[in-house]
C-alpha cells in the first residue's frame, strides 16, 4: 500500500471521527503530514469521488461509505487492544488488517476468553491477548509465533509447561506464562497445527 493511499484513509477515517468537514490544518496535525501530501491526497480524493474540498474537506456519499468502514475498523482494532496505546495501535493495524481479520477480532469481543491453561490436549484455538506487560517477553511470544490472531493446537499439557502447534512450530510454555495468555475456542475448521 503506498503512502498516498495510507493517507486517504487517514483522512476519511478522521473526518468520520470528527462527523463534520475537516479543514487542512486538522488533517495535517492528525496525520503528520505536509501542507503538499495533504493538497495531494485531497485531490485523489476528489478524482475518486471520495470529497470535495472548498475551504474544508467534506465527503462525498461514497467518501462516507468509506470513511464509515474505515472508523469501524479502527474502533474494533481499539476495542480488541484496549489499554492506553489502543489508539496508536488502531492506526497501525487499520491498514493492514484484512476483512476477514476485523469481523474476527469483532466475534472474539463478543466470545468467551480462556487462558491457554485451561485447553485440553487437542483442542483448537485462535490466540487473543495477553495479561503481561514487560514488553520483552511480548516480544520474545511474537517473535517464536505467538501474537493475537494465531491460530494454535494444544498439543501436550504437562505439570510445569503447555506445548502449543502454531505456524507449523512445537512451542513449549511455561505454565505460569500460559496462564497469561488469552484465547477463544474455535471448532475444527481443517486447522491442525501442521501443514503436510
Amino acid at each position: 500500500m503506498n503512502w498516498l493511499r495510507l493517507l486517504i484513509d487517514d483522512i476519511l477515517r478522521f473526518t468520520r471521527e470528527k462527523n463534520r468537514p475537516v479543514s487542512i490544518k486538522e488533517i495535517m496535525d492528525e496525520t503528520n503530514s505536509s501542507k503538499i501530501e495533504v493538497m495531494d491526497a485531497i485531490k485523489e480524493m476528489e478524482k475518486e469521488g471520495l470529497a470535495k474540498y472548498k475551504e474544508k474537506v467534506s465527503l462525498t456519499k461514497k467518501g462516507e461509505e468509506m470513511a464509515n468502514e474505515m472508523y469501524e475498523r479502527h474502533v474494533t482494532i481499539e476495542k480488541f487492544f484496549g489499554g492506553k496505546e489502543a489508539h496508536e495501535i488502531a492506526h497501525s493495524l487499520e491498514h493492514l488488517l484484512e476483512k476477514k481479520d476485523i469481523e474476527l477480532m469483532k466475534d472474539t469481543l463478543t466470545r468467551k476468553k480462556e487462558s491457554l491453561e485451561e485447553f485440553e490436549e487437542g483442542e483448537r484455538g485462535i490466540i487473543v491477548a495477553f495479561a503481561i506487560n514487560d514488553p520483552r517477553i511480548i516480544s520474545r511470544l511474537i517473535g517464536a509465533g505467538i501474537a493475537p490472531m494465531t491460530p494454535f493446537m494444544m498439543e501436550k499439557k504437562r505439570s510445569n509447561e503447555m506445548i502449543i502447534l502454531a505456524h507449523n512450530k512445537v512451542i513449549a510454555l511455561d505454565k505460569s506464562l500460559a496462564k497469561k495468555i488469552y484465547a477463544m475456542r474455535v471448532e475444527n475448521e481443517g486447522f491442525t497445527g501442521r501443514t503436510a
